[in-house]
């Protein structure tokens, strides 16, 4: 085979990969950029998801127009950089899921638990002065497991977001109380936490400061967060047993999961300082 055939089969696999990369990663940053205004996060979000559609798009949808403006030879240098720099994004966004939801399966059953435990909860958007239907799904859990663990008690972290009309852990703690039945002074409120770091470290300081340490900590997310929070608890030398609440629709789960991806790469940059 020629020099030139070879060239021409690797430009044809070239430009699949960077049509199917490129693409993915372009729905993914918009679906996550949509799921941000009717979620807000703070404007860090929007900036991150908006430079990632403009790195997955521009070059995706103009790639016509850099062809002819760019030199052939620097054009098939930045193609060969965008196309397996898109892949290299697909192929760990899959092994990231692939970990997520290979290392989640154990959790937590109320028989095995005593009185003496504390399940930390960890928050996710407000609808108003109402968790949202992730938090509910996280508070539902939290609640069915204290009714079964007589004496336990719990705490809702989360602060106030920017859109939001309250802290996430009073709208928590009401929500458990008005609504699930839960006694109140069973409830402790963590609600200046930012991140799931901070949800840990002030649910860890709490637990000291209410002389319930020697509790046994169970976290209580959705299965897409767990494995992130394992890991941080990990790193921060703290044990804590798991409980899954259930995941949200396809669609909500899919923007969890590109999130995790930037949290998770945050967490891998900055550690949990």
């Amino acid at each position: 085979m020629t020099k030139t055939g070879k060239r021409s089969g690797y430009d044809r696999f070239l430009n699949v990969l960077y049509i199917v990369c490129g693409g993915f990663a372009f729905i993914a940053y918009f679906s996550y950029f949509i799921k941000l205004l009717i979620w807000t996060e703070g404007k860090l979000s929007y900036v991150a998801a908006i430079l990632a559609i403009l790195v997955s798009g521009i070059p995706l949808f103009f790639k016509r127009i850099w062809e002819r403006i760019i030199p052939e030879k620097v054009f098939f240098v930045l193609k060969n950089i965008f196309a397996w720099g898109m892949c290299f994004y697909m192929v760990t966004f899959c092994i990231l899921c692939a970990y997520i939801f290979g290392t989640n399966s154990m959790q937590a059953h109320p028989e095995d638990l005593n009185r003496e435990t504390v399940f930390v909860v960890y928050g996710a958007g407000l609808r108003g002065e109402r968790p949202g239907s992730v938090l509910r799904k996280r508070l539902n859990k939290t609640a069915e497991y204290m009714e079964e663990v007589p004496g336990s008690v719990c705490i809702v972290t989360g602060g106030q977001g920017p859109d939001e009309v309250m802290p996430e852990a009073q709208a928590m703690k009401n929500y458990l109380v008005d609504e699930m039945g839960i006694d109140a002074e069973r409830i402790y409120m963590d609600d200046v936490s930012k991140s799931t770091i901070e949800n840990i470290k002030n649910a860890l300081d709490i637990m000291e400061d209410e002389g319930i340490s020697d509790y046994t900590m169970v976290s209580v997310s959705n299965a897409f967060h767990i494995p992130r929070i394992k890991l941080i608890c990990s790193r921060l030398h703290c044990k804590s047993e798991f409980i899954l609440a259930k995941d949200p629709n396809p669609y909500a789960l899919f923007s969890a999961l590109v999130r995790e991806y930037m949290s998770y790469g945050k967490l891998l940059l900055l550690g949990t300082e």
